[in-house]
């Protein structure tokens, strides 16, 4: 009799030890990154940016996944690259050939030297004063894009990290040299309307180019 009673106290206390005993806190989430000290103490890796040795970081490239630290580093609409990536995806985006920046060069000087006068004349002719102003923001946008078609034409449809340079570096020479055909002919090319004429169809030219 007294056996059970002291083996029922005893599971009692068991228990009663059971029931009040604290739940263990179970840690969850992500490992601590890189050149932090885990949460039993052991320091973990430290990554060193691939071009600075003595600067540490806690950026990768997420194309090629080197260490890369701030100065190295290049945000883009998909994360942070490499400088190295950065110029390799470049290089197969730009396939135009070394001639390419000189036709395109030609072309343009060639295209705004014929339309200089021409629209020099029809600006002084039949658009002048602020009517011609008007036709002139309406009308450059869309010789602009003309022109960078002409141009992609003529280079073959390849791109050129230098091409929108060599082909703005065309127009303004083309229209300095169509100022000088007009004014021989007696043609004021180098009016308002003209000039806003020629600078949206540049700005144009130049954007699509690029």
């Amino acid at each position: 009799m007294s056996e059970a009673a002291t083996s029922s106290d005893t599971t009692n206390q068991t228990t009663t030890n059971q029931a009040t005993t604290p739940p263990v806190a179970v840690a969850v989430g992500n490992p601590p990154a890189a050149g932090t000290t885990g949460t039993d103490g052991a320091a973990t890796e430290t990554l060193y940016c691939a071009n600075h040795p003595d600067t540490e970081t806690l950026l990768r490239c997420n194309r090629c996944g080197k260490p890369i630290c701030l100065k190295c580093a290049v945000l883009t609409d998909v994360g942070y690259r490499c400088k190295e990536c950065i110029r390799g995806v470049q290089s197969s985006y730009f396939n135009a050939i070394p001639t390419d920046n000189l036709v395109g060069f030609g072309v343009a000087l060639l295209v705004t030297a014929i339309a200089s006068p021409i629209a020099g004349f029809i600006f002084a002719r039949f658009a002048f004063g602020f009517f011609g102003i008007i036709i002139a923001f309406m009308l450059g946008s869309g010789a602009g894009g003309m022109l960078a078609q002409i141009i992609r034409s003529a280079v073959g449809r390849r791109r050129g990290r230098y091409l929108r340079h060599f082909a703005l570096g065309g127009i303004i020479l083309g229209v300095l040299i169509g100022g000088v055909i007009g004014l021989f002919f007696g043609i004021p090319v180098l009016n308002i309307s003209t000039l806003i004429f020629a600078v949206l169809s540049s700005a144009t030219a130049y954007q699509i180019l690029r």
